[in-house]
């Protein structure tokens, strides 16, 4: 189970408010670190996402570093179950300006796995939104029941398998030719 993640932003407090919004929950400042939030949603599980300014950087041996520049994008996304309804996720997207697209995720040639909504957070960080009357899609697609019986899941032997990589490396990737492709 993940319980909190972390996401940059050129306007935490912002990203905070609305991400609060979204989920239902709360933000607070994160006191470790000056400009820093903490989205908290209030479960049971105690979901938090903490929103970082953007140019702020992990490091393994220093901490929360300030680096000279910002990353223009991240190879990080997340997906959330939010307590609204799709047209809630729909306004409140358009509202901010940011980047909300309708989705498919699923394999070529197969029935949709799930749909979701990518919201592109200040039009630079992924995040996957899943209103509560689609989630059982996500659900009962995530479990070893359903990947077991797909053989593009399984793991591959070696050959097979980078032959595989480097067709999901090749211009676009797979991930955004395939597994989502944007139904509107």
């Amino acid at each position: 189970m993940i319980h909190h993640a972390s996401l940059p932003a050129r306007d935490p407090l912002r990203v905070a408010t609305v991400l609060a919004e979204l989920l239902g929950g709360r933000a607070y400042r994160f006191p470790l670190l000056e400009g820093a939030y903490q989205v908290v949603s209030g479960d049971r599980d105690g979901t938090m996402i903490e929103i970082y300014p953007a140019n702020v950087q992990i490091d393994p041996e220093a901490g929360l570093v300030q680096a000279k520049q910002p990353a223009a994008y991240h190879p990080f996304h997340l997906l959330l179950s939010l307590p609204l309804a799709a047209s809630d996720i729909e306004r409140i997207g358009t509202r901010e300006g940011w980047r909300t697209d309708f989705s498919v995720a699923g394999l070529p040639g197969r029935p949709p796995a799930f749909h979701l909504y990518r919201m592109w957070i200040e039009n630079r960080v992924l995040v996957e939104c899943v209103p509560e009357e689609m989630i059982g899609e996500y659900r009962r697609y995530m479990q070893f029941v359903s990947l077991d019986a797909i053989p593009a899941y399984q793991i591959e032997p070696k050959k097979e398998a980078v032959e595989r990589a480097a067709i999901a490396t090749a211009p676009l990737g797979l991930w955004s030719t395939a597994i989502l492709a944007t139904a509107h």
